[in-house]
């Protein structure tokens, strides 16, 4: 048996992979514990995970400000609170967020081994950072120390999508259950964001406004960030404030999302064409729209057009038969990655090693 201890924070999707690593670890008979947020707590609650708040840094709260993410990578206070963890509880591994860059570094300083879990694609985080270590440099973030000093790095994606990641990242392809989609009828999933970005709410109301003359069922998941009644809902469309995507994702023929990974990713793996339209430009949010359309199994669009542009978008994604041929595809390769039980068995290799 070996000890693991998952380092998170509250970024929506970040949490998914740490959950679904966590489960099949536990799964297979390893000790498995979780820190982050306290806000995160009921989240593992749910799953049976072992979770523990950091004591000083449980209360830190994510926005959409580049200054708080810069905030959440220099964290000191979670760093002292991972370094006397690891002194009074030694674990075999540590699987850590590479945005976590002091914390990183006081795993460094205790002397543990750890991996690096990317919840996105490599070349939009990983990549990225690395590229970006001279001028984070200079606001006291040592990015290539941290990421250089992991034993691993695994990526919950798909390799042939991240054409730019890192010659020794590990795609696990996702960590979520997906079945081929097959709709009786036009369905559309409309997924924005679990997360209050200022542009939130303008969206949604262009994306329902370019829905309302379609011949088209529709389901809206809103998340906590926003009350359904501070929008104008258009008959055919059924709002939901959350809902089960892997239950849904089967009954549908097309997702709109604002790029999250996630949520993009999971519609993709049930071979659904994808439309994009970020709400975050400091994001990863562009690049995933950018890659879907590279793939050619969907488009990207800004977060200001029109009802009319999106509604035009919306349509090719239910009409144009090549593209949902390469999106049915690209569905079934996807679902044959390993996903969680290799993601597993690369931290257990990783954990292994002397």
């Amino acid at each position: 048996m070996a000890r693991f201890l998952f380092l998170t924070w509250d970024g929506g999707g970040t949490t998914v992979p740490v959950v679904a690593l966590g489960r099949a670890l536990r799964e297979r008979g390893h000790d498995v514990t979780a820190m982050g947020h306290t806000v995160q707590a009921p989240r593992f609650a749910d799953d049976g995970l072992p979770f523990i708040a950091y004591p000083r840094a449980s209360g830190f709260t994510v926005t959409a400000s580049p200054a708080n993410l810069l905030a959440l990578m220099r964290n000191r206070d979670a760093a002292s609170d991972v370094r006397e963890r690891l002194r009074t509880t030694p674990v075999d591994l540590v699987v850590g967020d590479p945005l976590l860059v002091s914390t990183l570094c006081a795993v460094q300083d205790a002397g543990a081994r750890y991996v690096l879990l990317e919840s996105t694609f490599d070349s939009l985080l990983r990549v990225r950072l690395r590229g970006s270590a001279p001028l984070l440099r200079l606001a006291a973030l040592p990015v290539r120390r941290a990421l250089d000093g992991a034993a691993a790095t695994i990526v919950a994606s798909v390799a042939e999508l991240d054409s730019r990641a890192g010659a020794d990242a590990i795609h696990i392809g996702p960590v979520t259950t997906a079945t081929a989609a097959h709709a009786d009828e036009p369905t559309l999933l409309l997924s924005l964001s679990t997360f209050g970005f200022p542009a939130l709410i303008g969206t949604w109301q262009r994306v329902l406004d370019a829905v309302a003359p379609l011949p088209v069922r529709a389901i809206a998941t809103t998340g906590p960030a926003l009350d359904p009644a501070e929008l104008a809902v258009p008959a055919n469309v059924e709002v939901r404030r959350w809902a089960d995507h892997a239950a849904v994702m089967p009954n549908v023929s097309a997702a709109v999302t604002h790029g999250g990974h996630g949520t993009t990713i999971a519609a993709l793996a049930h071979g659904l064409p994808v439309l994009v339209l970020p709400l975050d430009d400091q994001s990863d949010q562009p690049g995933i729209g950018h890659i879907v359309e590279r793939a050619g199994v969907g488009l990207s669009r800004s977060r200001r057009s029109s009802p009319a542009r999106i509604r035009e978008s919306i349509e090719r994604l239910l009409h144009d038969g090549a593209l949902r041929q390469r999106a049915v595809a690209l569905g079934a390769r996807i679902r044959a990655t390993g996903g969680a039980a290799a993601g597993a068995d690369a931290l257990i290799d990783a954990a292994a090693r002397p």
